[in-house]
């Protein structure tokens, strides 16, 4: 009999139901804070707040591949026959890369597959929760691969952000752009394209950037019977609420979930202001 496991990055743990699913395990992305290193799931989102406002330096970085060999390892000893990895898109992180030189490591007899959507975070923890499901019910492992690559064909994450420092700092703009950026609020609208972020559009008001994401929620409903939304606000409440307005008063199918904060390293790279939308569909 199947016994199946989901293995995630840790910037997906941004929402807490996913902790009542006891076959999920975690490895652990690095974030270091001027001279010390962390764990991601060592940092709160008050300390994140508090680092940032006092203007910490951070450097993030992947985990070891031994660090998914005892992941594997661990889902081995416990049972499990099939083990689906899930982590944040190769073009931002190395951690695809160690999770599948963990898996030629590994010696145990379990099946092992490891997957990098075009995705991340909050975007890949809003995935994850119909993976979740779908094992929950008993969903074999091969309808359950099915099920991935039919979640995951078309991945959105669209977001603006109340300060354009970290993106300068990510290198995204340069030391003019962020000037003249600041200097006229520019709003600057950042989205996952190819497995990467990008600044795809510059916006003068809030409300420009909140008419963008309605659109986009507007063209996934047309195109797909089956639409999941996760709204992201940081320390932006009221754009937070308009966007959860908006979808509640004009859409009766989606199934919507709010975060109102980021992994430890989405804060070191975007900050601790913005809003946003998150969209996998089938």
């Amino acid at each position: 009999m199947e016994k199946i496991g989901l293995l995630l990055d840790s910037t997906s743990l941004t929402r807490d139901d996913l902790k009542e699913y006891g076959f999920i395990k975690y490895v652990q992305l690095k974030v270091q804070v001027d001279q010390e290193t962390f764990d991601e799931s060592q940092l709160s989102s008050a300390e994140m707040e508090t680092y940032i406002e006092e203007g910490k330096k951070f450097l993030t970085s992947q985990p070891a591949p031994t660090e998914f060999l005892d992941a594997y390892n661990e889902f081995h000893k416990e049972g499990y026959t099939h083990v689906i990895a899930v982590v944040l898109s190769h073009k931002l992180s190395g951690t695809y890369q160690s999770a599948l030189i963990a898996k030629s490591m590994c010696e145990c007899d379990m099946q092992i597959d490891v997957h990098s959507p075009n995705s991340a975070s909050f975007g890949l923890a809003l995935g994850a929760k119909q993976l979740a499901e779908a094992i929950k019910s008993n969903l074999g492992y091969e309808a359950l691969t099915e099920r991935y690559h039919s979640i995951f064909q078309d991945p959105l994450i669209a977001f603006t952000l109340g300060d354009l420092t970290h993106l300068f700092h990510g290198g995204r703009l340069n030391r003019i752009q962020a000037f003249i950026g600041k200097i006229l609020r520019i709003k600057p609208v950042i989205e996952m394209v190819d497995g990467k972020l990008e600044l795809v559009e510059k916006k003068r008001k809030n409300i420009d950037c909140l008419e963008h994401f309605t659109n986009q929620i507007k063209g996934y409903v047309q195109k797909y019977k089956k639409v999941y939304l996760d709204i992201i606000n940081l320390n932006m409440e009221d754009w937070g609420q308009k966007l959860l307005d908006y979808v509640t008063e004009n859409y009766k199918n989606i199934e919507i979930h709010l975060t109102n904060f980021v992994s430890p390293v989405f804060y070191s790279h975007l900050g601790n202001k913005g809003f946003g939308i998150a969209i996998v569909a089938e």
